[in-house]
């Protein structure tokens, strides 16, 4: 029963925080202002002309497998917003690509080209692809300061489906330039985009609700504030200098490499004298959320690892106090469902102890008993009340902010915002339970030595198949089929206790399925739930990247079908393949000695069998040698019809009947089409 308390004690702890953060925002914007920290300090600056300006700005979009299209119509989105905004502007924008996936590869190249001359982006948009993917995108951030940190002040870090408006990132450059110990700004992105069901009701949650948590935790933290990875502006000097990570003790899971760089890095730069800021109140800033149950579950096995990995961090020495909280903070967001899956498994081991003893409870004594008449039922009744306090407290704060900004139509109006925020509540008090128990399985799998594997994130609402969701919720399933007969044999009050937690668990696999439905999301939109200012009135760069996205697949109108269509058309298309072999490293005098010897066996199974007979490590190292790629090219149009192999005859005979050959329609009118060009 010691034990019992302690859980309690620690999960009671937690609910109060969230709690706190939310009073304190309320009361933050009601009384000091809706402007975070960092906007007053610099409204304030820009009246004293205190403005130092120190350089240019890299945008900088680390990429891994992602999809091109999206990426590149994203950025294309972004670089004419902040054209518009200032047609004079110092950025560069560097694409940053590990990708690992042939394909992949040579479509990103081709949608840079296409963008440059779309946009006439040569010399401000750059594209390179790192060999080897050393430390994940903490690696990827590293090169790119070791190799071009040193002619840029600032660097405004991205993801891939990041999207920050014009507006935005002039507001940080200024905000840098007249706070010369700003070290980091961190934006707040708000989730856009959402399809499916659960990720327009995160959208809705995280954009109606966050408002207040942000001010609160701007409120607590100060200039010792946290960074999120992405959407912020960093100093460039002193974060090469300073936020160079270490390699924990011992090996992964735990140890090795750190995942989650930002929250360590946010520490080391305040550790060195920097500040760090949250400026929750700049609006554009977005990112896009996981479509499913599944992804989000995914998604969070990533972090979770990276997060526990920050214990070693906890000891470390001059930690500052915020960045020591947000570390234990987070840890413990991810540790608290083992403590819940705990405390819940222990509640049934005492119910039942209690049944086999057959001892009655001890009557409550004291000014409770005494004063209120307060029985022990009583008592848990009181208990459990303040915890419901403490939980939904923070939606009435939310809503009464909103309800104060005078922004409730941007919400569907007070009634559909009211409603939706009621299904919120509902839906994920149901999938909570689902996340306790994922968390809890990776959390034990981190305990055996599995570590998690690089991957890309889907954000497409392509949904959940009825048999994908059975075999991941099957077990969760039983679980709480077991938990419901085992509290109703225990005892028929702590069933109904538990029936919300079951229920969820029960019924994981119809919600994974329904709530990763794209129908059900345009429902429920249409019916005018879970609007947000994204979905009722959405930025001009919002409406651009939709449209556009189809541009920037041109491989498609070479070779439709998806597979291999990468190396097939950097061997086939003499433009393709100029543009892979000018974008590689120009190998010396000795690397093409070597890799004649090297590369010939690949290049000749090439050539016979087709990419089929290459595993992607082969095609990789093919496609990384410009010399074997002029070889190909050479080999497969030097060759008659009749002597190429079946492979190679078909898409050569696609490519001259194509509409690529009749009309290159995505290259700009008037461009020069030479070899090489580019």
């Amino acid at each position: 029963r010691i034990l019992f308390l302690v859980l309690f004690g620690i999960l009671f702890t937690l609910v109060s925080a969230g709690f706190s953060h939310a009073f304190w925002g309320f009361w933050v914007r009601r009384i000091v202002g809706l402007k975070s920290r960092i906007v007053r300090a610099d409204e304030l600056a820009q009246t004293r002309q205190e403005t130092v300006h120190s350089g240019r700005t890299a945008l900088v979009f680390p990429v891994y497998n992602e999809e091109p299209q999206r990426v590149f119509a994203g950025i294309k989105a972004v670089y004419e917003d902040l054209n518009r905004c200032d047609p004079n502007h110092d950025v560069n924008i560097f694409i940053l690509s590990d990708s690992n996936n042939p394909d992949n590869w040579v479509k990103e190249e081709m949608a840079w080209l296409q963008l440059c001359r779309q946009v006439n982006g040569f010399g401000r948009i750059f594209y390179r692809r790192r060999t080897k993917n050393i430390n994940r995108k903490a690696g990827n951030i590293a090169d790119f300061c070791t190799k071009w940190g040193g002619g840029y002040a600032y660097m405004i870090t991205m993801d891939a489906d990041s999207i920050l408006g014009g507006h935005a990132i002039l507001k940080l450059i200024g905000m840098m330039d007249r706070r010369p110990k700003a070290g980091i700004i961190q934006t707040a992105p708000r989730i856009f985009n959402g399809q499916s069901f659960v990720s327009r009701v995160q959208q809705f949650a995280s954009r109606f609700y966050g408002p207040v948590f942000l001010a609160g935790l701007d409120w607590w933290q100060g200039e010792a504030g946290n960074y999120w990875g992405h959407n912020a502006i960093i100093r460039v000097e002193p974060f090469m200098e300073y936020c160079d990570l270490p390699d924990l003790p011992g090996k992964e899971p735990f140890g090795g490499k750190i995942l989650s760089h930002d929250f360590v890095e946010a520490a080391l730069m305040v550790k060195a004298g920097w500040e760090v800021f949250l400026a929750y109140d700049i609006e554009d800033s977005w990112e896009e959320g996981p479509p499913t149950v599944i992804d989000h579950a995914k998604r969070d096995r990533r972090w979770m690892q990276g997060n526990l990995q920050h214990t070693w961090i906890l000891f470390a020495r001059r930690i500052h106090n915020c960045n020591w909280v947000h570390l234990f903070m987070g840890v413990m967001g991810y540790l608290s469902s083992c403590i819940w899956f705990c405390f819940l498994l222990l509640s049934l081991w005492i119910a039942w102890l209690d049944k086999a003893s057959g001892i009655s409870l001890l009557p409550v004594d004291g000014w409770t008993g005494h004063w209120l008449k307060l029985d022990l039922k009583d008592h848990g009744l009181v208990l459990f009340g303040f915890t419901l306090f403490l939980l939904f407290s923070p939606k009435i704060f939310a809503i009464l902010d909103i309800i104060c900004c005078r922004r409730l139509k941007e919400f569907g109006g007070l009634i559909r915002a009211l409603i939706s925020s009621v299904i919120e509540t509902i839906f994920f008090t149901l999938i909570a339970p689902v996340l306790m128990m994922f968390h809890s399985k990776f959390f034990f799998w981190l305990l055996a030595g599995r570590s998690v594997s690089w991957t890309t994130q889907n954000r497409d609402a392509e949904g959940t198949t009825w048999s994908e969701a059975t075999q991941t919720h099957g077990g969760q399933t039983i679980a709480g089929l077991a938990f419901i007969l085992v509290s109703y044999w225990l005892d028929e009050s702590l069933f109904w206790w538990m029936l919300p937690i079951n229920a969820g668990l029960v019924f994981s696999i119809p919600l994974s399925v329904i709530s990763s439905s794209e129908k059900v999301g345009r429902w429920f939109a249409k019916l005018g739930f879970f609007h947000t200012p994204e979905t009722t009135k959405p930025a001009q760069v919002l409406t651009e990247i939709e449209p556009d996205i189809h541009h920037f697949d041109s491989l498609r109108f070479i070779f439709p079908e998806a597979e291999h269509s990468g190396i097939t058309a950097a061997v086939v298309d003499p433009y393709v393949n100029a543009t892979h072999i000018t974008l590689l490293k120009q190998p010396t005098a000795s690397d093409q000695i070597e890799d004649c010897a090297e590369n010939a066996e690949l290049e000749d199974r090439l050539i016979l069998n087709g990419p089929k007979s290459l595993n992607r490590t082969e095609a990789l190292e093919i496609l990384a040698n410009p010399r074997s790629m002029q070889r190909l090219h050479r080999r497969v149009w030097a060759r008659s019809s009749g002597k190429n192999t079946g492979w190679w005859r078909y898409h050569l005979e696609m490519y001259r009947t194509s509409e690529w050959m009749k009309k290159r329609s995505w290259i700009t009118p008037g461009s020069p089409r030479r070899r090489g060009d580019g």
